[in-house]
Parts: structure tokens; sequence; C-alpha cells
């Protein structure tokens, strides 16, 4: 009776990994979805505000979940400080620092590192450009991480029960 029950737990709980990791891969997937959203207010404020980049980055800071919100902040504040250098050097640094332990893919992590050089150096057009083109980068890679993780995401599931039914064998 023990070694039936010590097997059903054993399925359980690996059945149970299976489940966490698809869940991480389908919370990355959300990150994304939720970055092409935060890019595109960017690029509806530099479009119809004109405001200065520091006065958006507040703005979003107060609409913003978490951890995006503390990031605008921060971008914000070391803005107006004018501590720091360039408008390139601020997100980059910020990027690696608010969003690090974020959801998102290194990948992601590093073109998005890589947008801030391309920001704040140029006017409103340029800047609407850059931003166009960079929300489509983004929604490339959403859908192509959408095809991805429907498949990846079987498999994590089907690898932790068949792992857990593995080991309850093996230690029957």
């Amino acid at each position: 009776m023990l070694k039936v029950f010590g097997s059903m737990v054993t399925i359980t709980a690996s059945a149970l990994l299976g489940a966490c990791a698809a869940g991480e891969l389908e919370a990355s997937y959300q990150e994304l979805i939720y970055l092409r959203k935060l890019i595109g207010m960017i690029q509806g404020e530099v479009r119809y505000s004109r405001a200065v980049l520091s006065h958006i980055f507040r703005k979003l800071g107060r609409e913003l979940e978490a951890p995006y919100d503390v990031w605008m902040k921060q971008m914000c504040s070391r803005m107006e400080a004018r501590k720091g250098g360039s408008l390139g050097s601020i997100w980059r640094e910020s990027v690696n620092l608010y969003l690090g332990a974020s959801k998102l893919p290194r990948r992601e992590l590093r073109k998005l590192s890589d947008l801030g050089v391309l920001l704040g150096d140029a006017d409103a057009q340029m800047e609407l450009k850059v931003l166009e083109g960079y929300q489509k980068e983004l929604s490339v890679s959403i859908e192509d991480m959408h095809r991805e993780i429907q498949n990846k995401k079987k498999l994590c599931r089907c690898l932790g029960i068949s792992g857990g039914i593995l080991i309850a064998v093996l230690l029957v």
C-alpha cells in the first residue's frame, strides 16, 4: 500500500513540475506581449503628446505593472537628474537592473537594451520609426514564440508525467 501511495505522489509531483515548466514558457510569452503593448504606449505618447521622453516615462510609470513601472520611474528620475550620461547608457543600465529578472527571453532583453541607444538622439519622427521597427520585430518574435511554445508546453507536461512514471517504476 505504501509503495502505491509513494508512486502516486512521485507521479503527481513530477507532473506538477512539468506543468510549472509549461507555465514558465507561457509567462515568458505573456511578458513579450506586454512589452509590445508598452512599446506601443511609448510610441503613442511620442506621436500624439510630443512630450519629452522623461515626461513620457513618468506618465507610463504610473500606468504600468511591475517591474515596468519601477523601470520607467527610475528612467525618468535619472534623466531629470542628468546623472548617468546619455539616454542610451541610462536605458541599457536600467533594462539590465530592473528587467534582468523578468521572464523576458535573453535575446529580447538584449534587443530592448539596444533600443535605448537609438532613442533620444533623434527627432520625434525618427524615434517613431525606430519604435515602429522594434514593435514589428517584437511581433515576429511573439509569433515565433507562440508556435514554439505550443509544442514545448505539451512536451514539458508529457515529460513530467513520463518521468514520474519512470521513477515510480524504478522505485517499486
